[in-house]
């Protein structure tokens, strides 16, 4: 059984309100096709309230045969912008499906990714071992804008992989078998968040009393932030903002104890929360907000999320001027995640290096 979605005028209702504004944004995102493979209505649906149209298909059999319809049109052949399948189907449709798309050269830079929501953890596991699979995902962790970001994302890295072969594969997480250098870098990063969250835990509790009492709202704050393979995460920092300072007669949004946080960089200490937790690293890139991410998902500078971001970076404070990299090149570079350089630059620039908060 095959549906097809047409961009009729009832769709169009329904996704407008995710649809692109005519007017130049930062998030500059050409809309995709999409070819979804399985049975959940809510993931189709929440695929036609994101993209233009796209098609459906229940089995791996039928999502063949519709393909071959769509590339054998003699006045237009249509493609999908990305192919999502259900990993409920099971690895041996999957490999009978990444065949026939293999087989036609059109299709070489359509992303192939599997949709993980009811997966097992050794069933992850699994599916990870397969090189053709672009990514795994759970479409209910996205909201419309949000998912367009990651899937321009992904078509940017296939296309990316196939001009240049040696570019590592972008995964959501760390690889199923880490390499030696990603475990000692992961264990270095739980050792002393670890060791800094022990040692400061008096601290962080008054500080956390403080924050309550003089905010009157929540201790902690969160803002989303992307990490390695533009996946989302909050990074923590202590609430500095007066619940309803709207009300207030004064008007004042920064509370006492939070202009004195932010100062002496005090409010940020919650960060190795994110570290310990495996969000961040010690030192990687920046953990850049949604609006400027997406504009990394367009150009040469979408490596950026090939490695985790980091809790500080490579940056440097130049006197009373805002902070400069230290290599333009570093900045660029999302393979920049070696064990002995992080350890290296701990140790000679502790002064220099900045959160990247």
């Amino acid at each position: 059984m095959e549906l097809t979605i047409l961009p009729t005028k009832k769709i169009i209702d329904t996704y407008k309100r995710y649809s692109l504004p005519g007017e130049k944004e930062p998030t500059d995102i050409t809309k995709l096709q999409f070819f979804y493979i399985g049975t959940q209505t809510r993931n189709i649906e929440k695929l036609k309230g994101s993209f233009e149209f796209g098609y459906t298909s229940v089995s791996a059999e039928n999502a063949i045969f519709t393909l071959k319809r769509l590339l054998n049109k003699a006045d237009d052949v249509t493609i999908p912008g990305m192919i999502i399948a259900e990993g409920t189907l099971g690895t041996e449709h999957l490999v009978e499906l990444h065949k026939f798309i293999y087989s036609h050269k059109i299709m070489a830079s359509v992303p192939f990714i599997v949709e993980a929501t009811g997966l097992t953890k050794s069933a992850l596991a699994s599916f990870k071992r397969y090189a053709f699979i672009d990514d795994l995902l759970f479409l209910n962790e996205f909201t419309g804008p949000v998912l367009q970001r990651k899937m321009s994302f992904l078509q940017h890295m296939k296309q990316r992989r196939l001009q240049q072969p040696e570019v590592c594969k972008v995964e959501t997480s760390f690889p199923a078998y880490p390499n030696a250098r990603t475990v000692l870098k992961r264990g270095l990063d739980l050792i002393i968040s670890s060791t800094l969250l022990a040692v400061l835990s008096p601290v962080m509790l008054l500080i956390a009393l403080a924050v309550k009492v003089d905010t009157g709202g929540p201790v902690l704050f969160g803002t989303i932030r992307t990490g390695r393979g533009f996946r989302l995460f909050n990074l923590y920092k202590f609430n500095t903002i007066i619940q309803d300072a709207a009300k207030r007669k004064n008007g004042a949004e920064i509370s006492r104890i939070g202009m004195f946080l932010r100062k002496t960089n005090l409010d940020e200490l919650p960060l190795l929360l994110n570290v310990w937790l495996g969000h961040l690293s010690l030192t990687g890139q920046r953990a850049l907000p949604l609006y400027e991410a997406s504009r990394l998902t367009t150009n040469t500078c979408a490596n950026h999320f090939l490695s985790a971001a980091g809790l500080t970076g490579w940056q440097i404070q130049k006197t009373s001027q805002d902070a400069i990299p230290v290599d333009a090149s570093l900045v660029a570079d999302g393979d920049k995640s070696d064990l002995l350089y992080d350890i290296w630059l701990m140790a000679n620039k502790p002064s220099a290096i900045k959160t990247n908060a």
